[in-house]
């Protein structure tokens, strides 16, 4: 009778085994690095004794002399777990080898639920290849469980990190495949250009000019309005007395502020039909202007409380104008005052606006703070202009009341922002379609909407709204958005509001 058990005992494990390799899923393990482990935690779902003896789990030389009791247990040559393991040392998943399902474009992003980008970390339900691992054939056959000591899926299971056990860790790790690519981290480089500035010829500055140093207004002024090609490192406060000061910048410069205390006090920057421009790590206030000018008729509302408008650059930080092309914007901050104590906001004008025939612009990884306006697209609803394409990504928009953007008249992107403490945020205008994609929204009256007398549309694409004031959403379109920013785009749109703050603003890059 002992025989014949064993006899028995030999075909289910040779049945397990045929099983186990039809129950593949087609996962490459070579594509990986070679994980520690396979589909499930490191207890799987099996007893560290396999079936049976005392070595069953974990038994060398299979099957072993007395069957389903004897001493090497019922799991063939490799044992339930063997020497091998479930896994193996080239597992299913094992840490999640780095260019794996969860890759840098795959399901999980890279640092996904599904691992740290390993090829396997999706995981599927229970590991892709199934409760016994990829390497314990015969893991059903024991006695309490499918794997011996080293379980089904190795010591972090199916999906990588995410995977503790061999059912639930390699669903979770399909989940978290969902976040996409960029996965809960910050985009690989953010201090590269992405975005409608990238098209039309391409944005580069003032790359390969002679590159010199200004401290002082005079010298900054002299080689920004130059008509020569030149990078314009700004090192430590610029202004330009009380009556503040406007530089007309020309084509081909960068205007790179060094360290994290380069700032433009009550000095705006003019672009005016100037191509080809870059503005990067530097701060700029209005707020060092304290003469103010009172102009009749500029501006006109009824809650401007007598007190006389800034007109130096038009009351903005940056003006962009004119038949102006290809300018990026990136790493900057901008702030005035808090609007809850300075409650005039006409007093100043917005942070950046943009008018007329003007294009190709990206906007990024800026901090912008304690003002009224953010800024505006289009001067009014009759400033429309078709190539006014604008891409404003990873800003970081901080008790900033208002228009966050007002955009007219032509495509626009805006994606991956973060706003909190605005009033009514983003304003779409005059026959706009805006893709408003993955920003994060605080509570607030307004996040995306459209006035009845001059409607905009947009394309929304999983935006986070945490509290607003009911109100119609602008009609839908499909916004034509014609570069690749994958590689750039926060997937999961609850970690905006993290990943942003972190990145935002000055002293983040080294340009």
């Amino acid at each position: 009778m002992p025989m014949k058990r064993v006899r028995s005992v030999r075909l289910v494990a040779a049945a397990v085994l045929f099983a186990a390799g039809c129950a593949d899923t087609g996962v490459d393990p070579g594509t990986g690095t070679g994980g520690a482990a396979g589909a499930a935690g490191t207890t799987g779902t099996a007893g560290a004794t396999g079936a049976a003896g005392t070595t069953a789990a974990a038994g060398t030389t299979g099957a072993g002399a007395t069957g389903v009791a004897g001493t090497t247990g019922s799991a063939g040559t490799t044992g339930a777990a063997g020497t091998t393991g479930v896994a193996g040392t080239t597992g299913a998943a094992g840490r999640g080898g780095t260019t794996g399902a969860a890759g840098t474009t795959g399901a999980g992003g890279t640092t996904g639920a599904a691992g740290r980008g390993g090829t396997t970390g999706g995981g599927g339900a229970a590991g892709t290849i199934g409760v016994a691992g990829r390497g314990g054939t015969t893991g059903a056959a024991g006695g309490t469980g499918a794997g011996g000591t080293t379980g089904a899926g190795g010591t972090t299971g199916a999906g990588g990190r995410g995977g503790s056990t061999a059912g639930t860790g390699g669903s979770a790790a399909g989940t978290g495949g969902a976040t996409g690519t960029g996965g809960t981290g910050t985009p690989p480089d953010s201090g590269t250009l992405i975005g409608f500035a990238t098209l039309n010829g391409g944005t580069t500055g003032g790359k390969g000019a002679q590159v010199v140093t200004v401290t002082t207004y005079a010298d900054l002024k002299m080689y920004a309005e130059s008509s020569t090609a030149y990078i314009i490192r700004v090192q430590g406060t610029i202004g330009n007395g009380a009556n503040g000061g406007q530089i007309n910048v020309k084509s081909n410069k960068s205007i790179l502020g060094m360290g994290s205390t380069a700032l433009l006090n009550g000095v705006g920057l003019n672009i005016s039909s100037a191509n080809n421009i870059i503005i990067q790590n530097l701060r700029l206030t209005m707020t060092g202007v304290t003469t103010r000018v009172d102009t009749p008729n500029v501006y006109t509302s009824s809650d401007d409380e007598g007190v006389p408008a800034i007109l130096v650059n038009g009351g903005d930080a940056i003006s962009i104008q004119g038949t102006s092309k290809n300018i990026w914007i990136d790493h900057c901050e901008f702030y005035n005052e808090d609007p809850a104590v300075q409650t005039n906001h006409d007093l100043y004008d917005g942070l950046i606006d943009i008018k007329g025939q003007t294009g190709f612009i990206t906007i990024s990884w800026n901090y912008l703070h304690h003002h009224h306006k953010g800024g505006l697209v289009g001067a009014s609803d009759t400033d429309l202009f078709a190539d006014r394409k604008i891409t404003f990504h990873h800003n970081y928009y901080n008790k900033v009341l208002l228009r966050i953007p007002m955009y007219r008249g032509a495509v626009g992107h805006f994606f991956n922002n973060y706003i909190v403490g605005a009033q009514d945020a983003s304003e779409i205008r005059a026959g706009t379609c805006v893709r408003m994609e993955k920003n994060y929204y605080e509570a607030l009256h307004y996040s995306i909407y459209t006035p009845s007398d001059a409607p905009g549309s947009t394309e929304r694409i999983d935006n986070v709204e945490v509290m607003r004031t009911s109100r119609a959403y602008p009609a839908n379109c499909t916004a034509d958005i014609p570069y690749s920013y994958s590689s750039a785009l926060t997937g999961t749109t609850n970690d905006v509001k993290t990943v942003v703050p972190a990145g935002a603003g000055v002293g983040k890059i080294s340009p």
